[in-house]
């Protein structure tokens, strides 16, 4: 089962059986509130939503699909949540990669909202140097320019990372340095 589109504000969702289920957009971004909020009292306030409508809408996906959504947990001193489990992580993944065809900005705006990084920059990689251990690639923002990361080659196999795909350069805001363009041009250089 998998995300396979979103279509006219809704998201299509190929069911294993061959069957598609077909649910609104709101049903998704309901999930991603509890991912982040870990509640989901608070996803439903965010979407606008009473937490009667929110249950009823978890309960309605959790039937068509066959599997638990949500796990809740009990209150008590350190007070109660939810989390999503494995299966509907997945499938918020799938919405992710749809909705970011759908929606230029989406897959920034999430890095953004789960990483402290502001800095995202889409690149194509220009060339990879593997060894056993760590692997280096070269990726080029734009002609002429390039930035160069160093990564496992576990993650290098694992992103399914080669010479001309697009990927997003990450860049945490206290690692880069900025430097003056016309600095550089009034000092003669």
């Amino acid at each position: 089962m998998s995300v396979t589109e979103i279509s006219n504000g809704k998201v299509i969702v190929k069911l294993g059986d061959g069957g598609s289920l077909k649910v609104g957009i709101a049903y998704f971004e309901l999930l991603d509130g509890v991912r982040r909020h870990g509640s989901v009292s608070q996803a439903c306030r965010e979407a606008g939503v009473t937490l009667k409508t929110g249950l009823k809408w978890i309960g309605y996906l959790e039937a068509r699909l066959g599997f638990k959504l949500v796990e809740a947990r009990r209150g008590g001193k350190g007070g109660g949540g939810s989390s999503l489990t494995e299966r509907a992580i997945k499938l918020l993944q799938g919405y992710y990669s749809a909705r970011s065809a759908t929606r230029p900005g989406f897959l920034t705006t999430f890095l953004e909202s789960i990483t402290s990084a502001r800095n995202i920059i889409r690149c194509r990689v220009k060339s990879v140097r593997r060894s056993e251990l760590l692997s280096l690639i070269e990726v080029e923002p734009e002609p002429n320019q390039s930035l160069k990361a160093l990564l496992t080659t576990e993650s290098l196999e694992r992103l399914k990372i080669r010479e001309g795909v697009e990927v997003l350069a990450i860049i945490k805001s206290t690692e880069v340095l900025i430097a003056s363009v016309n600095l550089i041009k009034d000092d003669g250089r």
